[in-house]
């Protein structure tokens, strides 16, 4: 049993309430204790009564009267003391059952009806008690205190409570324990199994969560971890079989190319050494971006952060991509105070434009605009990179970053998920916003004071 969580939890359960039925126990005891001494207490008052009212007797006629001491003996008798008189020799004066006999049955009745009311019982403990007048000792009473019959019920009653309290304590706590421990165990047994699946190689297990406690923070942290887990291996799945497919291409142009070559169909002319030159690019450019993804996802993507002007960088970007626009008709500007500093890996960076600004402008009818934006918000730097294209649908704007995802025929699909990469590399995020005929904005925020080592 105690090998087991529940086990554990179960017998901890029923110490606690075995401490707290003998805490009962023990309370149950003390009471009645008390209550013994007070009532101790009382017939002690009383007996010390029925002595001076003895006394008192005495001294009114000097001797023992036995007609006098019968009324002492009468009204001892009922509260609840039977009584014995004897005189300094030892011989007997009077007793309560025989001043009891002597009575009338008028009298008889009377005292019996008094008694009755008292509901006393047997005869309890039995004491002897002095006598004097004047310090001169004139005999002995033995008082017999009878018990009350309410004293008795009390008594037993308690004990009754106690037993009957003590039974259902039990097997309250008994089902309460089980219960509890099912309670928490079960959900603990269910995150068990899912992460020996997981273990095992599956994947998408889920664990029920109910409350708010730490186990179900657990759960909810377990499923979390198992949907991550899920997405990384459909990822996972998913790179591999673009990879292959991006790779087949231009392998396949390749051979078939030089086959032509070798075959004698294709004379080995610089236009077709030109075409095997594209693809061996496009083969390389592939290679690389899968290398940059792979590096970033695994945290060792080397990032050399410096200082600099962030309005000079933008305005020398300008002037490199100013003939590319020139040519397609499109006006670049760039907005961007001359004291903003950003703090960032300026290679990363370019490579993050170069790939914005290719897009834009590919997006961007003759006519239009792109403009790069810089400035500081809430004690971050943002950048952002907008054109009055003709903007993106729902469905391609939240996949615009996926791997491999192109709307271009010869398009790799790599670039902007590129862009994302080294973004987070930096601390930072990147965002896109963009409404089909009126344009897209790309708005990358970086860190204000990011050091990367």
């Amino acid at each position: 049993m105690f090998k087991t969580l529940g086990g554990k939890i179960l017998c901890l359960f029923l110490f606690v309430s075995l401490i707290s039925m003998a805490s009962a126990v023990v309370l149950r005891f003390m009471l009645l204790a008390d209550f013994e001494e007070y009532r101790q207490g009382e017939l002690m008052d009383r007996a010390q009564l029925v002595t001076a009212a003895l006394e008192a007797t005495y001294n009114e006629t000097g001797n023992w009267s036995e007609d006098r001491v019968a009324r002492d003996a009468l009204r001892s008798l009922m509260l609840g003391l039977d009584i014995t008189v004897y005189d300094d020799t030892g011989s007997l004066v009077i007793s309560s059952a025989r001043a009891f006999d002597n009575l009338p049955p008028v009298m008889k009745s009377r005292v019996e009806g008094a008694m009755k009311a008292l509901r006393l019982g047997g005869q309890g403990d039995s004491m002897d008690f002095p006598l004097f007048s004047e310090g001169r000792r004139i005999g002995t009473v033995e008082i017999t205190f009878l018990e009350r019959e309410k004293d008795v019920t009390y008594m037993a009653r308690a004990d009754r409570f106690l037993a009957l309290s003590l039974g259902l304590t039990a097997l309250t706590v008994i089902a309460v324990s089980f219960g509890l421990t099912k309670a928490i165990t079960s959900p603990l047994h269910q995150l068990t199994r899912a992460t020996s699946d997981i273990g095992k190689g599956g994947h998408g297990q889920r664990v029920n969560i109910s409350g708010k406690d730490e186990i179900a923070v657990l759960s909810r942290s377990f499923n979390l971890m198992s949907e991550t887990l899920e997405r990384q291996e459909q990822l996972r799945k998913k790179l591999l079989a673009n990879v292959a497919h991006e790779l087949r291409t231009p392998v396949a142009a390749m051979r078939a190319e030089l086959e032509a070559m070798i075959d004698g169909v294709i004379t080995p002319q610089p236009e077709a050494l030109e075409s095997l030159l594209q693809e061996m690019a496009r083969l390389t450019s592939l290679v690389e971006g899968i290398e940059d993804i792979t590096r970033a996802e695994a945290g060792s993507l080397t990032l050399s952060t410096e200082s600099f002007s962030l309005h000079l960088f933008l305005q020398n970007m300008a002037e490199r991509f100013q003939p590319l626009f020139s040519k397609s008709g499109v006006e670049l500007g760039v907005d961007c105070r001359e004291d903003e500093i950003i703090t960032a890996d300026p290679e990363k960076l370019e490579r993050i434009l170069v790939n914005l600004l290719d897009n834009a402008v590919r997006a961007t009818e003759a006519g239009g605009r792109v403009t790069m934006k810089g400035a500081r918000e809430k004690g971050r730097v943002v950048i952002a990179v907008v054109d009055s294209g003709r903007g993106m649908d729902d469905t391609v704007r939240r996949n615009v970053f996926e791997r491999f995802f192109s709307t271009r025929p010869d398009g790799l699909g790599l670039g902007l998920s590129i862009v994302k990469e080294l973004v987070e590399a930096h601390g930072g995020t990147i965002d896109v916003r963009s409404e089909v005929g009126r344009g897209t904005t790309f708005t990358i925020t970086f860190p204000a004071l990011h050091t990367v080592s």
